[in-house]
């Protein structure tokens, strides 16, 4: 609290007792920074339907209502993909590990037939499992020197998605917390931030959260568009599996320029079942759909939500990714939108001269002149 009778001395040493309990909490925290990060980007995308939602609620417990139900919709969405791709990876692996059982027995295991039909892999994961299960005695060999090591990436597989369901779990729950005092903490978060920094630090987080907001429907929502019609394209192509692997491109496309490897790569398998005329189509309809998503759709949506070019959305999501992993994503364009509108700030605010002298060269621009 604010005191006019304090002493520079005591002040400054209130301003470190700030500084190093907020240190403290942050260290306290770290393992849950990602979920609370992960529970603020979802909550500042989520605004708008949110308000939807809400609307339709009545009574004196409707916010309570409303941000539990909303909370398992979205929680609904992010863990029937994860549940599916696990189903399915798990149901590849025994399969996988069934037949590394039986070579004991049988000679060298068989790897799945879409596996085998997967260009260079294919080919060179035969001949690995050849080299080193091409008879009973050596596989019996191989799989008792392997189990240790299986015993050891089990456990280290387990032990991480123990953790990754945890953090989803405490973001789930913040977010409840967030969509039920959403109001009271919006406000109490300009008041603070007015309090430390000025009434001007209230445009650069309006720019930020602008920022997550579009970088949200730029990069995900696209990328869930560009999954579901390559899904429609695998499927009259008559690709196997195509669901997952539409969900595949879907997470490919989120990252930039990578999403070309998964439809590419699709586009190999069918040709190597040959399914020529199919996986030309795969190839071509895929660099449409890229085409039109990252040239139009995606830099309309991110550059105009956020008013932030698309080359510093490309390297605020690029950079972000590098450092602060996939949460990156949204947190890197939101720094960028914000040190943008720092730097445009700047250059508009008048220069200040001399009583007398002349106008400066420099004068501020005009909002035509907003880089």
């Amino acid at each position: 609290m604010p005191d006019s009778n304090a002493s520079v001395a005591q002040k400054t040493a209130r301003y470190i007792l700030v500084g190093l309990l907020i240190l403290l909490g942050g260290w306290m925290l770290r393992h849950f920074l990602s979920a609370l990060c992960w529970a603020v980007v979802l909550a500042i995308a989520t605004s708008g339907a949110y308000d939807r939602w809400l609307s339709k609620f009545e009574g004196k417990h409707r916010n309570v209502w409303a941000a539990l139900t909303f909370t398992l919709a979205v929680g609904m969405v992010v863990l029937v993909p994860l549940i599916y791709g696990a189903f399915v990876a798990v149901r590849e692996a025994m399969a996988l590990a069934h037949s590394l059982l039986e070579s004991t027995k049988n000679g060298p295991p068989e790897l799945p037939q879409w596996i085998q039909q997967i260009p260079l892999l294919g080919d060179w994961l035969n001949q690995q499992l050849t080299e080193r299960f091409g008879d009973a005695a050596a596989t019996a060999d191989a799989v008792s020197r392997a189990r240790p090591t299986l015993f050891e990436f089990t456990r280290v597989l387990g032990a991480q998605i123990f953790r990754r369901g945890v953090t989803l779990v405490f973001t789930l729950l913040t977010l409840f917390f967030v969509y039920l005092d959403r109001d009271a903490l919006r406000a109490q978060v300009v008041r603070v931030t007015t309090q430390m920094f000025g009434p001007s630090v209230v445009g650069l987080m309006n720019r930020a959260v602008l920022a997550i907001r579009a970088t949200v429907d730029g990069i995900v929502l696209v990328a869930v568009a560009e999954g579901a019609v390559m899904c429609a394209v695998y499927a009259i192509a008559g690709t196997p599996h195509p669901i997952l692997f539409g969900a595949l491109t879907g997470i490919f496309a989120m990252i930039p320029f990578a999403a070309p490897v998964a439809f590419v790569a699709i586009g190999l398998l069918m040709f190597t079942q040959g399914a020529v005329g199919a996986a030309v189509g795969i190839i071509i309809a895929g660099s449409v759909v890229l085409f039109i998503a990252d040239h139009f759709v995606r830099p309309a949506i991110i550059g105009g939500g956020a008013r932030l070019p698309f080359l510093w959305v490309l390297l605020g999501i690029l950079g972000g990714i590098e450092s602060f992993g996939l949460v990156g994503i949204f947190l890197g364009p939101a720094l960028m939108a914000a040190l943008v509108s720092l730097w445009r700030s700047w250059v508009h605010e008048p220069i200040v001269s001399p009583p007398g002298a002349a106008a400066s060269p420099g004068a501020p621009l005009s909002q035509s002149d907003d880089p």
